[in-house]
């Protein structure tokens, strides 16, 4: 490999107090993560592929069986996911991306973690999915 000299070596130097901080509030990221995961695990046909209990905030999800599912036959087809996201402000999910996709959760306060997750169940519900409470 390569050894660690200039720009490159000073950059990670600055930042390790913000890698501490970050650390500090781990266990709050995750719990974050964990609670719109769940919200997607109670929506049928969602799962998660990632590695299950989350240990990160970056999950994959597999919407086949459900979003995908209502992209098939929806008027605006796999854009509707990402169009209900849109309404209720949600950003960041590749439009037309109802198969397989990602999340990160990290960085959002708790009240956006429920906010997120709650919008999931609602588009799910409004789509005809049922969902686990």
């Amino acid at each position: 490999g390569c050894t660690l000299m200039g720009v490159t070596l000073m950059g990670m130097m600055a930042s390790f107090p913000h890698v501490r901080e970050r650390v500090k509030r781990w266990d709050q990221e995750l719990a974050n993560g964990n609670l719109v995961v769940e919200a997607l695990r109670s929506i049928e046909g969602t799962v998660v592929r990632s590695e299950y209990p989350r240990k990160h905030t970056l999950t994959r999800v597999d919407t086949i069986n459900s979003f995908d599912r209502i992209a098939k036959t929806h008027k605006k087809r796999g854009y509707f996911f990402s169009s209900a996201l849109k309404e209720k402000g949600i950003a960041g999910i590749i439009p037309g991306a109802t198969k397989v996709w990602k999340f990160n959760t990290y960085g959002m306060t708790r009240s956006q973690a429920e906010y997120v997750a709650s919008s999931f169940i609602e588009i799910a519900e409004e789509n005809g999915l049922p969902v686990t409470r």
